[in-house]
């Protein structure tokens, strides 16, 4: 039997909610989503291995084993369903990436969720927590409203009333900053820094204990750090793929290209944020810029730079709209957006949902039509405020021109 069941077994799971999770006491069933292989050689290794946390002043190793099995969707699906009946599992958490948030059909997150739900509903097993770890604004709620919709149109509607009132979504803010693995028996080299905000709910007699946080409104610890922190982190890694610079940390170490960041951090970024109570937003920017800087963890761009459309809603495009109802101007958030467009245009590694469309449209020849063209595209659920079309377009043909170096030390 499980504490846990977590969907996503990547990288970042095993050197953040794993570790809070042996640091609770609690059994996790972790579950591989995409492929097969990755279940069957965590499981091969006995489901140990060992977090790595490094920087500059040394590391310190610790072995994790609480994932005690591994499994995959939907090959062990019988299996997961057992589980999710069982009256010991005490929630159900998620690292899935932000293009996994909506309904595609039977096979899509949402749907899947249902599925699990549904088992422990007809189980007469009592309700659990669902909580999303996605780098999302509202994410627990945006998924448990995914999974009413696929109830909904399932015309179930006692489970779909059970779901409602029984299934806690509390959202959380995770932070950590976790490379890919790139070898899976390898342990897993991490940051020392790791943090996880949840807003209040029962299981802080289980979580709290182990150092999760628990707040009555996690918003603004979720703002601020995905557009301090993931705005800064997706900028620089477009910047170090287009000057031809591997690793985020040193992107950031370049007296040019980390100044540009920095402004955009505190001149705009931060600006569109709300002052709140337990949050010190220009050191927690400056702590953030640190971080990125840490040269042991060996992060690449080219991983961060992945799945940007679906990504830079909320990372900047959101930022920059607030900015516009504040009347503060936004030329650097302006460029970042723009870098992104040049990178698309002339990328030969795009990792995108949208790679194929995109890369048609930012290859145009009009500048200016490229902007609105991406930037008004149907997935952009939340799209940039056309004001700023001018302004990035301008950008947009100066990069097309001229060495990026030479924009940004203007």
């Amino acid at each position: 039997m499980a504490d846990v069941i977590h969907l996503g077994l990547g990288a970042f799971h095993r050197a953040h909610q794993a570790v809070f999770f042996q640091d609770a006491g609690l059994k996790v069933v972790s579950v591989s989503m995409r492929k097969s292989d990755v279940a069957n050689s965590f499981n091969a290794h006995n489901c140990k291995y060992k977090v790595i946390s490094k920087d500059a002043s040394g590391q310190v190793s610790q072995e994790i084993t609480a994932i005690t099995h591994a499994l995959y969707y939907p090959r062990d699906l019988a299996r997961l369903k057992e589980l999710c009946r069982a009256p010991e599992l005490k929630l159900i958490t998620l690292t899935v990436t932000e293009k996994a948030y909506q309904n595609t059909g039977a096979d899509s997150l949402p749907a899947r969720l249902a599925d699990l739900l549904t088992a422990r509903y007809e189980s007469g097993a009592q309700g659990l927590a669902l909580i999303s770890c996605d780098n999302m604004s509202k994410n627990s709620e945006l998924i448990k409203r995914l999974v009413l919709e696929v109830l909904q149109e399932r015309s179930d509607m006692a489970l779909t009333n059970w779901v409602k009132e029984e299934v806690r979504a509390p959202n959380s803010m995770i932070d950590r900053i976790v490379p890919a693995i790139t070898d899976e028996n390898l342990a897993i080299f991490t940051e020392p820094f790791t943090q996880w905000v949840i807003e209040n709910d029962p299981i802080s007699t289980i979580l709290a204990p182990a150092g999760v946080q628990f707040v009555p409104d996690v918003r603004p610890f979720e703002i601020a750090k995905i557009r301090l922190f993931n705005g800064a982190h997706s900028a620089l890694a477009y910047i170090g793929e287009l000057a031809g610079i591997e690793y985020v940390s040193e992107v950031i170490s370049h007296p040019v290209f980390g100044k540009f960041v920095e402004n955009m951090q505190v001149q705009e970024a931060l600006k569109s944020l709300d002052n709140s109570p337990g949050i010190d937003l220009i050191s927690y920017a400056k702590i953030i810029r640190e971080r990125i800087a840490n040269p042991t963890l060996n992060h690449r761009n080219q991983q961060i730079a992945m799945d940007g459309s679906q990504k830079l809603q909320q990372r900047m495009i959101d930022g920059a709209n607030e900015l516009v109802k504040r009347k503060i101007p936004a030329p650097n958030l302006c460029m970042a957006i723009a870098i992104w467009l040049h990178y698309l245009a002339v990328s030969d590694r795009i990792n995108d949902p949208l790679a194929k469309e995109l890369k048609a449209l930012a290859q145009g020849q009009n500048p200016d039509e490229v902007v609105r063209s991406i930037l008004t595209l149907p997935n952009f659920l939340r799209p940039l405020d056309q004001s700023y079309f001018a302004q990035i377009s301008e950008a947009l043909q100066s990069l097309r021109s001229e060495p990026l170096l030479d924009i940004l030390l203007l």
